[in-house]
């Protein structure tokens, strides 16, 4: 297997869990300890959507995911048969294959026995893979963006920016304060965009003002709330934002936000943005 400076930064980091067809061994290894639940894993520049059991970092610090739901998203196959009270899977594509037993070190990846770490699990009905052994048998240029808490697999080959970014910890402690005072609401309609040059008239990721898009930008209509103006967004629903609310400066403008209209900056893929939607907003316009 080939283990080079990345499968050693990656060592201390990955491991996945496969959603299988429901099997119920008599025996089966006890819930693994999760350290923490707010990881997300990204293939290519889309973000990997869990229905149920979500990715979590265990006690050995290791990432671990729903195998099944990867090796979809990576458009592998995945096979599996019970073995007594463990499981065997097998993953493969057109040029690689992966095989392994849950319980067992060894693994064969294209016919050539190799022993690992630690062995897959097979827990509460899930099989638990390691994500570098993933990455490493297909060929599989991984990031770890540990600001965002990201696993980026670029199955293509490329380096991707996260299609997601966590709210900066000032944003989020802002949006826990109580609302300061403000000169007027209105009710609006929200949409999102992104940096995308397509939906920045080619200009590329800055405002009308010349200022990066960040977390924080608005478009708006200046005849309805001038640029500069300082607001707080509340009523949406989309996780991508502070629950309680969105501090955000109105610095940039649209073709299309006319009247009673705010576009909010998402520092995400166009793909994830439009899960957003068009939703009514209140924008409580703030005190200088």
């Amino acid at each position: 297997m080939k283990f080079g400076l990345k499968s050693v930064l990656l060592a201390c980091l990955f491991t996945l869990p496969a959603i299988l067809p429901v099997y119920t061994p008599a025996a089966y290894a006890d819930e693994p300890v999760r350290l923490a639940e707010d990881v997300k894993v990204q293939v290519n520049d889309k973000l990997v959507q869990f229905p149920d059991a979500q990715p979590f970092v265990d006690e050995n610090h290791k990432l671990q995911v729903p195998a099944r739901v990867v090796a979809d998203k990576l458009g592998y196959q995945l096979n599996w048969e019970p073995a007594g009270s463990e499981i065997k899977i097998t993953i493969k594509d057109d040029k690689n294959s992966l095989s392994l037993q849950t319980g067992n070190k060894s693994v064969t990846v294209n016919g050539q026995r190799e022993q690992l770490e630690s062995a897959a699990e097979f827990v509460d009905g899930r099989v638990y893979v390691p994500v570098r052994l993933i990455s490493d048998s297909f060929d599989i240029q991984t990031q770890w963006d540990n600001q965002n808490r990201i696993a980026i697999l670029g199955a293509d080959g490329n380096y991707h920016a996260p299609a997601w970014y966590r709210p900066s910890a000032a944003v989020q402690t802002a949006s826990k304060a109580p609302a300061p005072a403000y000169s007027k609401m209105i009710e609006v309609k929200a949409t999102a965009y992104t940096a995308s040059p397509a939906e920045n008239g080619g200009y590329g990721p800055v405002d009308y003002m010349g200022n990066p898009l960040k977390l924080g930008t608005i478009a708006v209509d200046p005849s309805v709330i001038p640029l500069g103006s300082k607001v707080l967004i509340k009523g949406y629903s989309y996780k991508g934002l502070p629950a309680d609310g969105l501090y955000a400066t109105a610095t940039d403008t649209g073709g299309a936000i006319k009247g009673n209209r705010v576009d909010i900056f998402l520092p995400e893929s166009r793909a994830q943005a439009k899960l957003f939607g068009m939703q009514n907003v209140q924008v409580y316009v703030l005190n200088p």
